[in-house]
């Protein structure tokens, strides 16, 4: 995973003007009695629905209050034969020991008053190595379509505060050590598993991985989503009627998002993605005379065979005082990133947090890069303004870092949701490859339509491509003045001036409206700067995933040129070379670092794999063995060492190896089949 340093941030904050710890929306509930106002907000705060709390604010009378309360309780009662409504009962108990331990609007006292108390709790409280930190351990939860086991990471960042949940998607380890360092390179989140492993165990630093065995962080956070959200956890809830199974979903934090892409001269792409969040939508807490808020992205592309090309994260945060959150009252939010990419469908995934109420939203945003490419989409921007001096010297130079949609001398300010006022102009930025037969004339032209697809606007011009440039960039402005409120599109159609030929054919949607706009945005964007090893190293392993490994093979090359010893060029050149039948300069990269004692767990197992492959099996067996124990929760590795136990004849290794793999994930019908034709009941599950 690429892990990248703070943001840059263009203008320091993040939100128009909100109470603390309230969305900034929030509208202003009506005023109820003391009574009724600490039912609602202390004592079912974590189990009342957003609907049930609608209709409860709804209400008029204390009377039809109190019927409210009596039928919430009724229909959480298990057990209605009985006299006793036992939910309702154990609720205030555990109400009230997590008041008089944790406090009842903190994490812990949420996930305490939810689930009740954990079976074990391990706590590091000095601080020497990790911040503050408890681990929740849950082992027989017993709630339908649930896992049966959680282990739940709070930690105090700083020492101070309350103790947070920690999230292993956007969190991450650097979050728990109090001497991160940003910047790092490869191998800094090794070096961070090793550290925490050493001190505080392999079963603290799985919880740092996910929140159960068997899970990534994806479904961690989806986990966690379940948990911060009252319609979904009721769901779980142990019943003898019929439910209705429903899927959490990560979208109640609503935002724009939208991507561009274009050629780098050298037959890859960049990719530039950027969102737009709503100002009511991202909340703050106040601390002392400042304000604080905080917004996590994590990103993942993912290639057609969804295996995982590009992964990192970013945080943004802001401190702010009350003077100027009023001058920036109604502000939005901006961040953009890029990523290069060889020619390939992706899927990009874009997870955004709101750090202080925990909310998420989720996009994906597909993206088709063309081999031979004509041209790029169209983008639409609210501004385009020419780059510094310095700044332009810099993107000229061979790898240099990559600002997000910057072009040639010139930064585009895109609009991700569309919208432009009456009085605005809308700026339309593409390129036009050149290919050999074309004239270097092209002849381009606009037309705007209306909903019903009607004319409504013409324009036209033709452009040259300067002798020996590859690519022709057009800007062109239009103005929305006199267009009616609405839905309107863009068409472009390119040919060749000389022959005629079509280019480019292509529309754009965008909507005009006189309502106010916001009255800016708040940009944070991150660039890519990888060094020359990473970036090559990406780009081979997309192409390894693609199967075209001469390629990959020549990516891994430049990149081992640039940093001899760089480990994970080596380890994917090996597993090339091991794919294409060539084990002995597979084993000529990696047999040297396993002597050295690297503890790499891909590495070993390719070793494995190698020897499994010239029919060794005890030496795939002492490097699986290895690479097991570096990867405590991989099925994938542990049943690949369990195959070879059995094929050695190791019938008890290979059920201790296997039982393992299935106590880590239950639906492993194989697995679980193999077990018991050796003689053995699988676990059910942890």
């Amino acid at each position: 995973m690429r892990r990248l340093r703070p943001c840059a941030v263009i203008l320091l904050a993040l939100f128009g003007l909100a109470t603390a710890a309230i969305p900034a929306n929030s509208q202003k509930a009506p005023k109820l009695d003391k009574t009724f106002d600490i039912w609602l907000k202390d004592e079912v705060n974590y189990l009342i629905t957003g609907e049930e709390k609608k209709l409860f604010l709804s209400l008029k009378t204390d009377s039809e209050r109190n019927t409210f309360i009596n039928a919430f309780w009724a229909r959480r009662d298990n057990l209605p034969v009985t006299a006793a409504n036992e939910f309702k009962d154990e609720h205030y108990r555990r109400l009230d020991e997590a008041k008089s331990k944790y406090g009842v609007h903190t994490d812990r006292g949420r996930i305490f008053i939810l689930l009740g108390p954990p079976n074990a709790i391990d706590n590091e409280t000095s601080g020497k190595i990790v911040f503050p930190c408890e681990v929740w351990n849950y082992t027989n939860l017993s709630l339908p379509g649930f896992p049966n086991s959680l282990r739940l990471l709070f930690f105090k960042q700083w020492g101070v505060g309350q103790f947070r949940l920690y999230s292993p998607l956007f969190d991450g380890l650097e979050y728990l050590i109090p001497q991160r360092h940003y910047d790092s390179g490869y191998g800094y989140d090794s070096e961070l598993r090793n550290l925490i492993r050493s001190y505080m165990g392999i079963d603290f630093l799985m919880a740092t991985q996910s929140v159960t065995a068997g899970t990534d962080q994806l479904e961690s956070e989806r986990i966690l989503a379940t948990l911060r959200d009252p319609a979904a956890f009721d769901v779980l809830r142990p019943s003898d009627k019929p439910r209705v199974t429903t899927t959490v979903s990560l979208e109640k934090l609503p935002f724009d998002a939208d991507g561009f892409y274009s050629e780098d001269g050298r037959g890859n792409f960049y990719y530039d993605a950027a969102l737009s969040v709503s100002p009511a939508d991202l909340t703050f807490e106040r601390s002392g005379e400042k304000l604080y808020g905080r917004a996590d992205v994590f990103v993942t592309v993912r290639d057609r065979g969804r295996n995982v090309v590009a992964q990192f994260n970013d945080q943004l945060s802001l401190e702010l005082t009350e003077s100027e959150m009023q001058a920036k009252k109604g502000y939005g939010l901006s961040y953009a990133f890029s990523q290069l990419l060889v020619p390939g469908e992706y899927t990009v995934n874009i997870l955004l947090r709101d750090y202080v109420s925990s909310r998420v939203g989720e996009k994906d945003l597909p993206v088709s890069l063309p081999p031979t490419g004509r041209s790029t989409p169209l983008l639409l921007a609210g501004r385009i303004v020419p780059l510094s001096l310095e700044a332009a010297a810099e993107t000229g130079k061979a790898d240099a870092a990559r600002m997000p949609f910057t072009f040639g001398k010139s930064k585009v300010i895109p609009r991700m949701d569309g919208v432009f006022g009456p009085e605005e102009n809308i700026f339309l930025y593409f390129e036009i490859y050149r290919q050999t037969a074309d004239s270097g004339d092209y002849r381009v032209e606009y037309a705007i339509r209306d909903a019903r697809q009607a004319r409504v606007r013409s324009d036209g011009e033709t452009l040259s491509l300067p002798a020996g440039e590859r690519f022709l960039p057009v800007n062109k402005v239009f103005s929305p003045k006199g267009l009616a409120d609405g839905v309107h599109a863009l068409f472009v159609r390119v040919e060749d001036a000389l022959s005629g030929t079509p280019i480019l054919e292509s529309s754009t949607p965008f909507t005009v409206s006189s309502a106010p706009r916001l009255p800016g945005s708040f940009s944070f964007e991150q660039d890519y700067r990888p060094s020359p090893e990473s970036r090559y190293t990406e780009l081979g392993r997309q192409s390894f995933f693609r199967r075209d490994f001469a390629e990959a093979r020549r990516f891994f090359g430049i990149a081992l040129s640039t940093a001899p010893g760089y480990l994970p060029a080596k380890v994917l050149l090996a597993k090339c070379h091991a794919i294409e039948g060539n084990d002995g300069p597979a084993l000529d990269l990696l047999l040297p670092l396993a002597e050295e004692g690297v503890n790499d767990g891909e590495l070993l197992t390719v070793l494995g794999s190698i020897y499994y492959g010239r029919k060794d099996l005890e030496r795939t067996a002492r490097y699986l063995e290895k690479a097991a124990e570096l990867t405590a929760e991989s099925v994938e590795v542990l049943n690949f060492l369990g195959s070879v136990y059995l094929e050695m004849g190791r019938k008890d290794k290979a059920r201790e190896i296997l039982s393992r793999s299935l106590l880590i994930r239950a639906d492993q019908p194989l697995v679980k089949s193999l077990l018991e034709s050796l003689g053995k009941i699988a676990p059910r599950t942890l």
